[in-house]
């Protein structure tokens, strides 16, 4: 495992296992912008390997593995000479339809992986949202992003859903993605979302546990809704098996579109 440099050498390794690609699989999909930041922070490596590229982030104290194969046969075989998977905690994610994932999980199985979570997308169309009147919404500040990260990984579980670093939420703040609800001078709840055009993607919702019941989390929600009036599409992620979770994001109009994120650990990942 080499530290990467460049995008671009994640581009040409990618390059060189689809050339000789004959049934390209693959977890992979990098965007230009979050390699780079990767790579600023010394968090990418790589192996090239015969016929398939993998690439580990640094994530705390474990790393989150990325692969592409020409095909399940050099997928298996080359997976199985990863020396990381021997001496360091890694997580994996599949994502796609369940029904058409059991070839490539049961591949990973063989390379020292085992089922962790199940993470189910949810969808909801863009409509119009009544106004609130005396919302406490507002953005995050600079001096809120040790506060909201505390937050996170305080409620998230870290192995499962990736959450953001001191570095990522800094970004969305300055960036407002990132809402707020401030209670006494504390941070009662947040919402961090990303939003690409008419697409906007809520990455975590939370509400501070001594502040539940007194109404955050709904005003945190209905306030994003409000001010992306002009989004057609909302998605996120959930824990499939987190049915109260689940109704809370039913009740505001999200549905699962039959998309899952089967994410996997090696052995030296504790369940």
């Amino acid at each position: 495992m080499t530290p990467i440099r460049s995008a671009g050498a994640v581009f040409d390794a990618i390059a060189q296992a689809k050339a000789a690609a004959t049934d390209l699989r693959t977890n992979f999909f990098p965007v230009q912008k979050k390699l780079e930041t990767w790579i600023e922070h010394g968090e990418l490596f790589g192996e090239q390997r015969d016929c398939a590229a993998f690439f580990f982030r640094r994530d705390r104290d474990f790393w989150r593995l990325y692969f592409c194969a020409a095909n399940l046969a050099a997928l298996q075989r080359e997976i199985a000479m990863l020396g990381a998977l021997q001496t360091d905690g890694v997580m994996t994610d599949l994502v796609g339809k369940e029904s058409s994932l059991g070839e490539l999980l049961a591949i990973l199985e063989t390379g020292g992986f085992r089922s962790y979570a199940r993470l189910q997308r949810m969808t909801r169309l863009g409509q119009p949202e009544a106004a609130t009147a005396g919302s406490q919404i507002g953005f995050a500040e600079k001096e809120d992003c040790g506060a909201a990260l505390a937050l996170i990984e305080g409620l998230f579980d870290r192995h499962g859903e990736q959450l953001p670093t001191h570095y990522e939420i800094a970004s969305a703040i300055e960036n407002r993605q990132v809402l707020v609800a401030q209670n006494a001078g504390e941070l009662a709840g947040l919402l961090f979302f990303e939003t690409q055009g008419f697409a906007s993607t809520i990455r975590f919702w939370a509400v501070a546990e001594k502040h539940r019941a007194a109404g955050f989390g709904s005003a945190l929600i209905r306030h994003y809704f409000q001010s992306h009036a002009a989004v057609r599409r909302f998605t996120l992620w959930v824990d499939a098996g987190n049915e109260p979770v689940i109704n809370k994001y039913q009740h505001y109009g999200y549905a699962p579109d039959g998309l899952t994120d089967c994410v996997l650990a090696n052995q030296l990942i504790k369940l």
